[in-house]
């Protein structure tokens, strides 16, 4: 029996609506930025709907708002990673893709531990 890709995932994804901010180039190779929302994320990557045309195994840049490391007396910092393309799905005339974070991985959520 084959696993499905939810299986084989190394980290839990939760469902989630946390702004995103996006840069990198498309599948056209122009740059682009974008603010979007996360559609579920984990550790260690995020997935995203974008109008944006993407190719596979593209580097773009994360950035997530309060979402980093916490400061003694300045709170959460933004959380920001450099990312890799492991998932593209066309949606009507949207995109969904899927990201992993190289390096960074995200700070747990509570829905992980329950």
């Amino acid at each position: 029996m084959e696993s499905s890709p939810q299986d084989r995932r190394s980290q839990k994804r939760i469902e989630a609506a946390i702004p995103l901010h996006v840069r990198g180039l498309d599948a056209k190779g122009e740059e682009f930025e974008e603010f979007t929302e996360a559609a579920d994320i984990s550790r260690r990557g995020v997935s995203f709907l974008t109008k944006r045309e993407l190719t596979l195994f593209a580097t773009l840049t994360v950035v997530i708002p309060g979402r980093g490391p916490t400061r003694p007396g300045e709170g959460a910092t933004d959380f920001f990673s450099t990312a890799t393309v492991v998932r593209l799905q066309k949606e009507s005339d949207l995109y969904r893709v899927g990201v992993r974070f190289m390096g960074a991985t995200l700070p747990m959520y509570s829905a992980e531990i329950a």
